[in-house]
């Protein structure tokens, strides 16, 4: 089963957020401001980013790109 579209541009517009600021720590208030979405949809898109290893939480609170020679390839459990 596929994203539905609306979905999949907020994970694009997030990730896009990562790239542009690769290496910052950033809160989910932040992230959610930045990608243009609402605090929940934000929370649970960075759950996803999480479990496939594109983002890390290095300290509760902030989260940070994870460089790609770090990255997992860590399955979504759906």
């Amino acid at each position: 089963m596929s994203a539905t579209p609306d979905v999949s541009e907020a994970l694009g517009r997030l990730r896009s957020v990562f790239r542009g600021t690769a290496g910052v720590e950033l809160t989910d208030t932040d992230l959610a401001e930045l990608a243009g979405l609402d605090a929940e949809e934000c929370r649970i898109l960075l759950g996803v980013l999480l479990q496939t290893g594109a983002i890390e939480r290095p300290r509760n609170g902030v989260f940070v790109c994870r460089p790609p020679n770090r990255r997992t390839s860590a399955p979504v459990r759906s």
